[in-house]
């Protein structure tokens, strides 16, 4: 896979100390994440996480736009970044905007105010870049040695799929279902009820179906190539994360407990049921489930269920890290000059995260 420079690297303070201090910023369509990380040798270690709720799909499927009052709750959140940022005296930062910012018909115009009002230059990741980086952050922490490997992340406004497969490199699939989007095309009643669930869920097995046709498709030859089995499914991103935390009950998320965490689908499937039969009051005191993620928790567990029901599979491995761990693991990458760039094509890194708790 050809990969493109999707995010623009920056030197956010002239002469910046922090030589060895490298970050990400991740805009997507529910949050807006920073992550601030110190370089080791091949180890790497988180110095600041921030996640702000920033709800930029808000309104997104009738308009096909980023809405004025959804700008505004990411730019608070941008400028905050660019302080802590200041503050940190990061010498290099690269931010990436996914999901709904790719889609929307004012993108362009959103993204020039954000350099405008808080001089941070964010590029849109393509799909198959987004993809890509997912699964280098989530390789970074977990292993899958002895099997396929099939990397997911559910986001708020997308779903990405990485296939590595050794004999003809990595496969890349995105479809524009994520969390918030399924959530206000079915599921927007307060409770929404099982025969929503199941509308949503059948819109969702659709493009989970042909982005599978895409990940096995032949190129070389008619059919597809054959799906041996054994597949291992490992996801990341803000749901799969969520619904580990609540699977643990949580009062604080730990990240490290986490990763490796094994969810299986007989209990997600409860999940679901007992989600689809609660109002929003009653989601508020679920143990482990995330404030400001009550309303579309419901819409990213039935993803994933189907996804796991898709490629016949009963559990899979929960990974914290993905997206902005990539995009951070991809800029030291680029800079050092190291094999298994993002040119090279491929997740596959050098590098990884110190697991302790942030």
């Amino acid at each position: 896979m050809t990969s493109e420079r999707c995010c623009q690297v920056r030197k956010t303070v002239p002469g910046a100390s922090g030589e060895n201090h490298f970050a990400g910023i991740d805009m997507g369509s529910h949050t807006t994440r920073l992550l601030i990380a110190r370089r080791s040798g091949d180890e790497l270690v988180a110095v600041r996480a921030e996640r702000r709720v920033t709800r930029l799909a808000e309104g997104f499927e009738r308009s096909g736009r980023i809405t004025e009052e959804a700008q505004k709750r990411n730019l608070t959140a941008l400028k905050e970044y660019a302080a802590i940022l200041r503050d940190y005296r990061v010498g290099r930062v690269s931010c990436g905007a996914t999901g709904v910012v790719r889609r929307a018909k004012n993108s362009a115009e959103t993204l020039a105010r954000i350099e405008d009002e808080t001089g941070l230059v964010c590029s849109i990741l393509s799909e198959e870049s987004e993809a890509s980086l997912s699964a280098k952050g989530i390789l970074s922490v977990v292993r899958l040695d002895g099997e396929q490997p099939l990397l997911f992340d559910v986001g708020g406004g997308s779903t990405e799929f990485v296939l590595p497969r050794e004999e003809e490199g990595i496969r890349c699939a995105s479809r524009p279902i994520g969390a918030a989007t399924l959530t206000q095309a079915y599921l927007a009643g307060d409770p929404c009820g099982m025969e929503a669930v199941e509308r949503a869920a059948l819109a969702a097995r659709e493009q989970i179906e042909t982005a599978k046709e895409q990940l096995y498709e032949n190129p070389h030859k008619k059919g597809k190539m054959q799906n041996s089995g054994g597949v291992l499914l490992a996801g990341t991103a803000g749901t799969v994360t969520t619904l580990a935390a609540m699977h643990l009950e949580m009062s604080h998320y730990v990240p490290y407990r986490v990763n490796g965490l094994v969810l299986p689908l007989e209990w997600i499937n409860a999940t679901i049921r007992s989600l689809a039969s609660m109002e929003l009051c009653e989601r508020r005191k679920v143990a482990g489930l995330e404030a400001g993620r009550e309303d579309i928790i419901l819409g990213g567990a039935v993803i994933v269920s189907q996804i796991l029901s898709s490629f016949g599979c009963d559990r899979f491995i929960v990974s914290d890290a993905g997206l902005i761990e990539g995009i951070v693991i991809e800029s030291i990458e680029r800079e050092s000059g190291m094999e298994g760039a993002a040119e090279a094509g491929g997740p596959k890194t050098h590098l990884t995260w110190r697991l302790a708790e942030r």
